[in-house]
């Protein structure tokens, strides 16, 4: 290829995950951390706003909400599932709503590539008024209700890991997934340095290629063509990666059945 950084193959990646997860629009980061950071600001979270998660996840599900300025609060877990339990999300949401303490976004994680309960969450997030952001670092490939995690039917945007350890890699990266072309320009921009090279805004005296326009303060958080160039290779393999870890499971089920560990079927 002639180019490393900026180029085609990152455009290609992206179609090739939205095609995956039946969403309309895919955008490729750097990192994970940085794509979750990127979700909240897209969706308006901001300084004195509220952003609630999960306690039991990587730093960067709570982080994204205090890069944006925003307070953070946890909601427990199930003690079966290991998700975020709706039950105590409604208790929570009841008093807060009292208190005029709402959270603007919540953050769910699907622990271990375990769907949370998308639905229960939607439907709450309709009658509380907040925004849904699914972190599916562990979930590339994973279905509810016969929807793959990514395609946002309850959510506003979705987000993967590329890190080594999940499903694909990129070595390092990941990928933002949502349905709403206004929260998709606004990942791409931020994903840019705030930096939009849309024809739609070309001046009628600039000739060439070369036209940008800076509409807000955002970050480089590109991710590159060789990194996307692995990840377009890795994500043929998706559904093959998945039958491999989910036999190692259940090879671990089988071998350990007579010891007193208790397993929970996902």
């Amino acid at each position: 290829s002639e180019l490393i950084t900026q180029g085609p193959i990152v455009n290609k990646f992206e179609k090739k995950i939205s095609k995956y997860t039946k969403s309309k629009f895919s955008v490729a980061y750097n990192s994970g951390s940085s794509a979750l950071t990127a979700a909240c600001h897209s969706l308006g979270l901001k300084e004195k706003d509220i952003l609630w998660t999960c306690p039991n996840t990587y730093v960067a599900s709570s982080n994204c909400g205090l890069h944006c300025g925003a307070t953070i609060d946890f909601v427990d877990i199930d003690e079966n599932t290991h998700n975020i339990s709706v039950d105590l999300l409604l208790k929570k949401l009841k008093k807060s709503k009292i208190e005029k303490k709402l959270p603007k976004i919540i953050v769910v994680v699907h622990f271990a590539g375990l769907p949370c309960d998308m639905k229960e969450i939607y439907d709450l997030s309709r009658k509380y008024k907040f925004k849904i952001i699914e972190d599916a670092s562990h979930a590339l490939g994973s279905k509810y209700m016969n929807e793959k995690i990514g395609s946002c039917k309850f959510s506003d945007a979705t987000v993967f890991s590329f890190h080594p350890v999940k499903i694909i890699t990129t070595a390092e990266g990941g990928m933002v997934t949502c349905n709403n072309v206004s929260t998709y320009n606004n990942l791409r921009k931020f994903r840019e340095n705030g930096i939009t090279r849309e024809l739609s805004n070309k001046k009628k005296f600039v000739k060439g290629n070369w036209f940008y326009e800076q509409h807000t303060l955002g970050h480089n958080f590109r991710l590159s063509e060789l990194h996307s160039a692995l990840g377009l290779s890795q994500s043929d393999r998706i559904d093959s990666f998945i039958k491999k870890r989910n036999n190692i499971a259940n090879r671990y089920r089988k071998n350990l059945c007579n010891l007193p560990i208790n397993f929970q079927e996902t």
